[in-house]
């Protein structure tokens, strides 16, 4: 069977068929150019989106400007879960940290689904949850004073997502720098020292986890 976009999202995947076949039913594929906007932080919400190839960047303006990169959404990563259970508008910034492919499911379409679906609504707040879990992480690197230690605890957390053992980054080095609350060139630099030190081989955007780093 050709995969289907349900195959890899979090959410739907593990649904009966008669269930993935309502979401196959409502479901959008949308392909955004870099640097494009999926949506705006106020801007009223639509739905959820699956990331399917490329990488979304989640981002806030502060309060005196300054973009806060709050996540970056990956390929088999869903993101507006919010919007299904009742958020009205978007509490943050998406856009596309490079070429993109989304699947859409709209709110209002997606919401009748859930009604109808009791098991489907626990697997939308397990999405949250996780999403929560993701956010509180990056808050926790921020506060570890040293930049390496940031960035390992960063790769590991990717590769329990990814389950694979060559990772990829989801986005590009100084998006995901900014997410860790560092200059790009610091998390450069940690990531040579990383290699340096026999835990990391690198290739580009794509990283292999060697060996884990012993407790100083």
């Amino acid at each position: 069977m050709k995969n289907r976009p349900t195959d890899n999202c979090p959410i739907c995947a593990t649904q009966e068929e008669k269930v993935i076949g309502k979401i196959l039913g409502v479901i959008q594929k949308r392909n955004y150019p870099k640097n494009s906007l999926i949506f705006k932080q106020e801007e009223e919400s639509h739905g959820l989106f699956l990331v399917s190839k490329g990488s979304i960047k989640i981002s806030k303006i502060s309060p005196a400007g300054k973009e806060i990169v709050l996540q970056m959404v990956g390929p088999g990563q869903t993101f507006g879960e919010g919007s299904l259970l009742g958020q009205a508008k978007q509490p943050d910034t998406a856009s596309a940290a490079e070429a993109t492919e989304l699947f859409y499911l709209p709110k209002r379409e997606f919401q009748g689904i859930l009604a109808e679906n009791p098991s489907l609504y626990q697997s939308v707040v397990e999405s949250l949850i996780r999403w929560m879990d993701n956010l509180n992480s990056v808050i926790e690197n921020i506060n570890t004073p040293s930049a390496k230690d940031r960035v390992w605890l960063y790769l590991e957390r990717l590769q329990e997502q990814q389950q694979k053992p060559i990772i990829q980054l989801n986005g590009k080095k100084h998006d995901v720098a900014l997410m860790l609350g560092l200059r790009p060139e610091t998390f450069s630099r940690a990531l040579s020292d990383l290699e340096s030190e026999g835990l990391i081989n690198m290739n580009h955007k794509q990283i292999q986890i060697l060996q884990k780093k012993s407790n100083d």
